[in-house]
């Protein structure tokens, strides 16, 4: 992730343990224990939407097309002040994401309403 541009070192108040949790096929996934900083989070309240209303929007169209959007949240910015809340520790230091990461409380919102714009 640092290679990619996607964290950066820093010094914080903040910071949320590193876990590495065991994916079904024995591989370890990296993961960021969010729950702190989420407790302390005003929720956005934007509604998710449902898969049955997605699928009935489908019904009568001609064309379809798909997006990768594998990494979707790692194309989103974070504003620079709010930045260091998201800083995690790594037996090699602190760092911050300067782009959404996964686990905050708000994200799925923040992509929902992003989604929203682009169709």
């Amino acid at each position: 992730m640092l290679a990619d541009g996607i964290i950066q070192p820093l010094a914080s108040p903040w910071s949320a343990p590193v876990v590495m949790v065991p994916k079904k096929d024995g591989k370890l996934c990296f993961c960021i224990d969010y729950r702190k900083l989420n407790a302390v989070t005003k929720r956005d309240q934007y509604p998710l939407q449902c898969n049955d209303d997605l699928l009935s929007a489908t019904e009568n169209v001609k064309y379809y097309a798909t997006l990768d959007i594998t990494w979707g949240y790692w194309n989103l910015g974070i504003a620079e002040i709010d930045c260091p809340k998201t800083a995690f520790a790594t037996h090699e230091g602190l760092y911050k994401f300067i782009c959404m990461p996964f686990g905050l409380i708000n994200a799925p919102a923040i992509f929902q309403r992003l989604m929203d714009c682009v169709k």
